[in-house]
């Protein structure tokens, strides 16, 4: 298996500071089905780690998982049925309408006063929540994922959808280019920025969602798996999340491409924590788990063009 370079400053030099095994990944995410999960990780479990750039202490996994790997966990290991009950909260709906809402006051301070055939697209849609929300008269909206399951259902609903770039590049140029909780799956970061930057009108919005870990938070789950416990949420799995972001990481992985941070949602999501703690030791651990906000980003000029190599792009 090939080794990954760091995702925000290229080095290659890193060490490793958390070891999972697939039992303690499958015990912390209720979505998974142990069996199948180690039949995909089967000679494989020696790369569930997570390691630390030695440069800028980015934390990420630096393997390349291969496509047939990402598949069966993706497609096959996951259930489907408990992953797909998520669409239908309350609590998530009101969330995305949230930042729907968040999204367009920032579209009218940059001068926008009204619907215009607005396109967005959602990278990584998942179950197809988000557009959801957003679809209405004067919203054209196109998801995109690479889960088959996922896929058949949105069409089946009417949704547009795309799973292969080139029909997203027929869409564009969009004014908003949505990746919620995505940008931690992908193991070409650079990739997908520059492809964010290309779709993106000159003056449109890159909005993302993804998991801050501070580093006080992945010291004490470190500290628990060299203890033999289970880590305290489940939004730390390598497979899946290969990329650990806090906000000083995230900042600087934008700024790489050129894009310049515009506002913020406020959006705080302590499911995980109060899955594993009891909430009247909120104010104490609140620092700990807090996802990073919201980020409304422009984007400059694009400094460079840049050809992905052959690896997944899963989310």
């Amino acid at each position: 298996m090939n080794k990954r370079n760091c995702p925000v400053c290229g080095s290659n030099e890193s060490r490793i500071i958390m070891r999972f095994t697939p039992e303690s990944l499958a015990d912390i995410n209720p979505d998974y089905r142990l069996d199948k999960f180690e039949k995909a990780m089967k000679g494989k479990g020696h790369l569930l780690a997570y390691s630390k750039c030695k440069k800028c202490k980015m934390i990420y996994c630096d393997n390349i998982w291969d496509d047939v790997t990402l598949r069966e966990v993706y497609e096959n290991t996951i259930d489907h049925a408990k992953s797909k009950e998520r669409i239908l909260s309350i609590q998530k709906r009101l969330w995305l309408t949230r930042i729907w809402r968040n999204i367009l006051r920032t579209l009218k301070l940059s001068g926008k006063e009204k619907f215009e055939d607005l396109k967005i697209i959602d990278y990584g849609c998942g179950w197809g929540d988000f557009p959801d929300v957003v679809q209405g008269f004067g919203v054209n909206a196109m998801g995109y994922d690479a889960d088959s399951k996922k896929i058949e259902l949105l069409r089946q609903r009417g949704q547009k959808i795309a799973n292969d770039v080139d029909k997203l590049r027929s869409f564009h140029p969009v004014d908003v280019f949505v990746m919620i909780s995505v940008l931690e799956h992908l193991q070409d970061v650079e990739y997908i920025l520059n492809l964010a930057k290309e779709l993106l009108k000159r003056d449109g919005l890159l909005v993302f969602f993804v998991m801050d870990y501070r580093s006080r938070y992945i010291k004490r789950n470190v500290n628990r798996l060299k203890n033999y416990l289970p880590a305290l949420t489940r939004a730390l799995n390598p497979v899946e999340h290969v990329n650990v972001y806090d906000y000083k990481s995230t900042l600087a992985t934008l700024k790489e491409y050129d894009f310049d941070f515009i506002s913020t949602d406020n959006v705080l999501y302590l499911t995980d924590f109060f899955m594993m703690r009891n909430s009247i030791m909120l104010i104490k651990f609140f620092n700990w788990i807090e996802q990073l906000s919201t980020k409304f980003i422009t984007w400059k000029e694009n400094r460079r063009v840049y050809t992905s190599p052959q690896i997944s792009q899963f989310a």
